[in-house]
């Protein structure tokens, strides 16, 4: 019985170390700079984690709609700073159309 016991263990232990480097490659990086990301962290942040923003992948289409819902929401930006915002998503977290 110990020895099954110790098994278990080990690979439990192993499935753990081997899922660490995972982990860390989905660990969020820095966003790239930019004027739309200036403007995100001046408005969009105070009810929005920059990692909730910028872990997302949409296409221009559904970064358009995000930045209409958010202006419905009262998001303070120009329609002028919106464009800047939805190029610098869509430019930098767009989901692939393949």
């Amino acid at each position: 019985m110990f020895h099954s016991t110790r098994l278990a263990r080990i690979a439990i232990l192993a499935s753990i170390f081997a899922g660490l480097p995972l982990w860390a490659e989905q660990a969020p990086s820095e966003p790239p700079a930019g004027p739309g990301l200036e403007l995100i962290q001046r408005s969009c942040i105070s009810c929005h984690d920059i990692y909730m923003i910028t872990t997302k992948r949409k296409t221009p289409q559904q970064w358009a709609e995000v930045m209409d819902l958010m202006a419905a929401r009262g998001a303070e930006v120009t329609p002028e700073e919106m464009q800047v915002i939805e190029a610098y998503l869509s430019q930098n977290f767009s989901a692939s159309t393949h």
